[in-house]
């Protein structure tokens, strides 16, 4: 309705006017009717100065029609009849019908105008606002830089102040750096041809020397080709917020390149990798091509991983944010690469739109703590086993002294009986046959503890020759019959004709037996049987040694022939030994080119031992280049006064060595005179002119190494030349070495046999020995 009123105001006031017309027409018709047509020319002004000019055109076809009904021939008709009515009828639609449009046209103008005046002011108003929010700068300038007007957010940027402004002390052109100048001069040749110049970044020096990152737009002012109007915007975060951004990706680009990372970025949508790192070529040695191929990240996950990989991956990038695992991957060349991957979800709404991360190389790491672990297995295993050895050398040296101390304790408590008391003869043999005994074990204890000394340094030799073990192993059944015959074992001897020769060491051979028959002997009950059978099987000769003793656990026969360890190594065990024999046996075999093993049934189901030798087994002997004089045979030795006359000196720093020393030499007719160190040794020489000396090696302050060389050193003389043995507890093979070196002739270790003494001292002394 409000839209319909103001045309129905306009077409009421055209009827008033044309009514207003048409009366005073009437009334003044005598004064009119020259000009009949003038208050209707009136009517249509006014009409279309309100109404427009469709109220003006309505307003003259109202009046024509009014002038022709009222005015013309034939009156109160609407038929003109002459010419000269109808003329001047169309010449008063014509003029007035003009005069509506004209009218109209500047009502227009003037509508338009006041819009025009209307709009000019809001946008003056607006300006004025955006000027003094002071949200930009805002200046007024001519094209030679200097800053006419300027609000208070500009004069903040450069640092000046309203006075500076007023006394025309801001100049754009001025406060642009040097290096910027030329930008302007490009800005101003725009503004000239195309009146506008922004987006134009830029610094201004401002008042106090510093520099300020400015955004700046200009525009000719209207009616002026030398007056612009810029705006300023303070840019300085966003350009430091950008530099920071790029000094930032630039230390990651270097991080990512020194770190062995590849950045990546997947588009969910498509499935595919949108962005891949370079480095991606030099750590899997795909280039960033292939990876934008479909499904080539799914097809490279290690094969083991790739079902839970893409899993987790799928579910994870659902629920999280962000998340990261890892995974292998396999390389071009077939590496496998081990990768930590760090991922970021992009989310549109709550779908996840894009995945970006690292790809990070920890291959290394991966092989460190690879190693790591296992030397951290290495080093339990180790420790398991240091600890094995470290029981089992517990459980050693509490056997070593039960062993020791239990023949100890025979000759010890035999001697201080036989010292306080006196026994009739049968009783003080069988006190001597047990010192005897019990000395002997003490000895073989010893000599097992080094030879297995020798085994672990790898210092045992053998002296090979031809053997026939048919007499050998004759000899080991005799020599361990007594033992059988006191538990009533049963032990047979069985060997195949013709078995052969080997080559070997005759002693350590017989050693091996001794110790298997003796092994057997010891671990078969009262009444047993204990075999031993010697044949030659296809190239090689063997022997095996039954029993129907103990037997041997299942989970203790492959240690069997290992140092230090027994089946029973408790308090209660019912067996002796230091479980020195086997290993010694199985060193000694092997030594020999030939192998050894055991079988048994269980537990009390006896046992087996097995020795298998090849006929032509060499093993290359020791060549010594001291010469080494071998005691003989002294089985049979008839104790003849060989020794008579000859004077021996005796060094030992042992009272109880000494004693023992000079009475074995003295039966058999020696001179003996004793010392206790090297100093007394030297003062004897030339009193007692020895021509023989046995000297020990370990003594207080000079040792017998250091005697022997100081007597060796002397000028040419009875001393310098005297045959020396070094007799002495250190019987290592290195030992003996050492002694021979440092200018003995013979070395013998404790103990000593009797007649053997006396046997080496005879040959040493050159005389004959009857045997």
């Amino acid at each position: 309705m409000k839209g319909i009123r103001p045309r129905f105001l306009s077409y009421t006031v055209a009827f008033l006017t044309v009514s207003v017309a048409l009366l005073l027409t009437f009334i003044f018709k005598q004064l009119l009717t020259p000009t009949i047509f003038l208050l209707f020319f009136a009517a249509v002004a006014i009409s279309s100065w309100y109404g427009g000019f469709k109220a003006g055109l309505l307003t003259t076809l109202l009046s024509a029609f009014s002038i022709d009904f009222f005015f013309l021939d034939p009156k109160f008709s609407l038929y003109v009849n002459n010419l000269d009515s109808k003329l001047r009828l169309f010449l008063f639609i014509l003029v007035s019908t003009l005069i509506a449009w004209l009218n109209s046209e500047l009502g227009a103008s003037k509508q338009r105008l006041e819009c025009a005046n209307q709009q000019l002011q809001e946008s003056e108003a607006k300006f004025r606002r955006l000027v003094d929010s002071n949200i930009i700068g805002v200046i007024v300038a001519d094209l030679n830089g200097l800053v006419l007007e300027a609000n208070d957010a500009f004069l903040r940027i450069v640092g000046y102040t309203q006075e500076d402004l007023h006394k025309r002390r801001v100049n754009w052109l001025q406060i642009t750096p040097p290096e910027y100048l030329a930008q302007s001069d490009r800005a101003i040749a725009t503004l000239k041809t195309t009146g506008v110049c922004h987006n134009l970044e830029t610094e201004y020096i401002r008042k106090d020397g510093s520099r300020v990152y400015v955004i700046v737009g200009f525009a000719l002012l209207e009616r002026s080709d030398n007056q612009v109007v810029g705006f300023v915007l303070d840019s300085s975060e966003r350009i430091l917020a950008k530099q920071a951004l790029q000094a930032s990706e630039a230390r990651l680009r270097k991080l990512t390149e020194k770190v062995r990372v590849i950045p990546w970025e997947v588009d969910i949508a498509q499935n595919k990798f949108t962005y891949v790192g370079p480095q991606s070529e030099e750590i899997l040695g795909y280039p960033a091509r292939d990876w934008y191929s479909e499904n080539f990240w799914d097809e490279h996950i290690h094969p083991e991983d790739q079902t839970w990989v893409i899993k987790h991956c799928h579910e994870s990038s659902l629920t999280l944010d962000n998340y990261e695992f890892e995974y292998r991957m396999l390389a071009a060349d077939g590496r496998v690469v081990w990768l930590h991957d760090i991922i970021n979800v992009v989310r549109s709404g709550k779908e996840p739109r894009l995945l970006h991360g690292f790809m990070i190389d920890i291959s290394e790491r991966k092989q460190a703590e690879q190693e790591r672990q296992q030397l951290l297995e290495r080093e339990k295993a180790a420790r398991t086993t240091a600890e094995v050895a470290n029981r089992i050398k517990d459980e050693f040296l509490a056997t070593l002294s039960h062993e020791l101390r239990t023949p100890l304790n025979a000759v010890l408590g035999w001697v201080q009986l036989l010292r306080s008391r006196q026994f009739d003869q049968t009783t003080t043999e069988r006190a001597l046959e047990t010192i005897e005994r019990n000395t002997r074990v003490l000895t073989q204890i010893i000599q097992d503890i080094l030879d297995v000394s020798q085994i672990i340094r790898g210092q045992l030799r053998l002296k090979i020759q031809p053997l026939d073990l048919t007499n050998i192993l004759k000899d080991a059944v005799e020599t361990i019959q007594p033992a059988a015959n006191a538990k009533e074992i049963s032990l047979q001897y069985e060997s195949e004709p013709n078995v052969g020769l080997v080559m070997g060491d005759g002693n350590r051979m017989q050693q091996i037996i001794w110790n298997l028959l003796a092994n057997a002997v010891k671990f078969t009950p009262k009444g047993g049987k204990v075999t031993v059978k010697l044949r030659r099987v296809d190239s090689s000769v063997e022997i095996q040694v039954s029993d129907t003793g103990s037997g041997i656990a299942p989970e203790f026969l492959p240690h069997v022939f290992e140092r230090f360890r027994q089946a029973d190594s408790s308090t209660t065990r019912s067996h002796g030994g230091l479980g020195l024999g086997l290993a010694i046996v199985r060193h000694l075999v092997e030594l020999h080119g030939g192998k050894v093993y055991a079988t048994s049934p269980g537990l009390e189901q006896g046992a087996t031992f097995v020795v298998n030798l090849p006929m032509r087994a060499i093993v290359e002997p020791v060549n010594n280049n001291q010469p080494e004089l071998n005691p003989t045979d002294t089985e049979n030795f008839d104790h003849s006064p060989i020794l008579k006359g000859l004077r021996v000196l005796v060094v030992d720093d042992e009272p109880d060595a000494q004693k023992l020393i000079s009475t074995i030499l003295e039966e058999y007719g020696a001179q003996v005179m004793t010392v206790s160190s090297a100093p007394e040794a030297l003062q004897a020489f030339p009193k007692f002119y020895p021509e023989i000396l046995i000297s020990d090696i370990g003594m207080p302050q000079t040792d017998g190494y250091t005697l022997i060389r100081q007597l060796r050193s002397l000028p040419q003389s009875q001393s310098s030349t005297i045959p020396a043995i070094a007799l002495t507890a250190y019987a290592r093979p290195e030992d003996r070495t050492k002694a021979l070196s440092a200018g003995f002739q013979l070395h013998l270790p404790k103990p000593v046999n009797p007649d053997e003494l006396a046997s080496v001292v005879a040959n040493l002394a050159g005389r004959t020995v009857d045997c």
